[in-house]
């Protein structure tokens, strides 16, 4: 294993990035359960401090560092979609919260002992972290730093040298073990996401599939808010023929050029594009009403003339490859939601463009 590998962790860096998702629900779930399982100790620790006479200052961290963990989660709560999308800092302010409780448990009763296994485990946290390498590792070095000097100056020598043994050893078994741990995690991540776009995605057009649109439209039932305002429904115009003139093989090249100008378009325009099967297509968009859908539709006509495939048979008039294109806008809080009606608005819409001489936009 290299060494910019180890501390760096560029390959992580990647994965990280592919499977942001995964990885802040994985964040939000270690969060909550190790402030559950903190509070607990908390509770249990001042419980046994009062039974057994612990002394005042073991009493008051304790009681402390319960409340500290409560604050910690009622921030959670107070700022939720913040900590949703970016659950890596609650992440670090509990874990030094941690790290703040075992120092203050250590020299609760006196000076004279080693460091408790408390302080310790805090460099077992990278095999519970999915972050930045550089970053858990910075946080590994400002704990070992803090621990050290701290045992410097408030214990004997003979302490202090077992003291960064057992801290040098710990935080290097946890920056080495937490990289093959992390990795394991994200290789796991990185396996169910492409297993997840190559269920969902066309092979050929390298669009979204049939089973990926039903899914966005079922979640309509879901939520107001992933209802769509627009759907487009789409056929290339005279398709057989051009497979009956040029050969399958063109026109899967055919299908492969016209899906990269339906995403190129869709990014641009805040639409969704769909293989529906053959050579029809869908797309959503949950921002556009009716007269910006027009807009798009007529716009998207004439990037498909642009890209200028050839198709010269005797009843093409155009000669190049022209798609049809039925559009229909839809209201997000009609309580009568139903995707199989909007799909038929939107296929009667194209409909009525196959029967206006095709190579145009028709909305319902």
């Amino acid at each position: 294993m290299k060494i910019r590998e180890l501390l760096f962790g560029l390959e992580e860096n990647e994965l990280i990035n592919k499977n942001r998702e995964a990885v802040n629900e994985f964040l939000i779930s270690v969060t909550r359960v190790a402030a559950v399982i903190l509070g607990i100790l908390m509770l249990f620790l001042a419980f046994l401090s009062f039974a057994f006479g612990y002394t005042s200052a073991y009493k008051k961290i304790y009681i402390l560092f319960f409340f500290l963990d409560l604050l910690v989660y009622a921030l959670s709560r107070a700022f939720k979609k913040f900590y949703k999308k970016h659950p890596v800092v609650l992440v670090y302010i509990f874990f030094a919260l941690y790290l703040c409780f075992a120092i203050s448990a250590n020299f609760g009763y006196d000076r004279d002992q080693e460091y408790v296994s408390a302080v310790v485990a805090i460099f077992m946290l990278p095999l519970l972290l999915l972050d930045r390498a550089w970053r858990i590792n910075l946080l590994v070095a400002v704990s070992l730093a803090v621990s050290a000097f701290l045992s410097y100056r408030l214990k004997d020598r003979h302490f202090f040298s077992s003291d960064m043994v057992n801290l040098c050893v710990y935080a290097f078994a946890g920056i080495v073990m937490g990289k093959s741990v992390r990795m394991n995690r994200l290789n796991g991540f990185e396996a169910a996401r492409v297993l997840t776009v190559e269920r969902n995605t066309d092979s050929l057009t390298k669009l979204a599939n049939r089973r990926n649109l039903f899914e966005r439209l079922r979640r309509g039932n879901e939520s107001l808010l992933q209802r769509p305002t627009g759907m487009f429904m789409i056929d290339i115009d005279n398709f057989k023929k051009y497979n009956d003139h040029y050969g399958h093989r063109a026109g899967d090249i055919c299908l492969g050029m016209i899906g990269r100008c339906f995403a190129d378009f869709g990014e641009k325009n805040a639409l969704t594009f769909f293989r529906y099967g053959g050579e029809e297509f869908c797309a959503l968009c949950w921002s556009k009403d009716y007269m910006e859908l027009a807009a798009a539709a007529e716009a998207l006509l004439q990037a498909v003339r642009d890209l200028r495939i050839t198709f010269n048979v005797e009843d093409n008039s155009s000669g190049i490859v022209t798609i049809s294109l039925g559009y229909a806008a839809f209201d997000q809080t009609d309580l009568s939601y139903d995707f199989e009606s909007m799909i038929k608005t939107a296929d009667a819409a194209l409909y009525s463009a196959k029967s206006h001489g095709r190579n145009c936009a028709r909305g319902a």
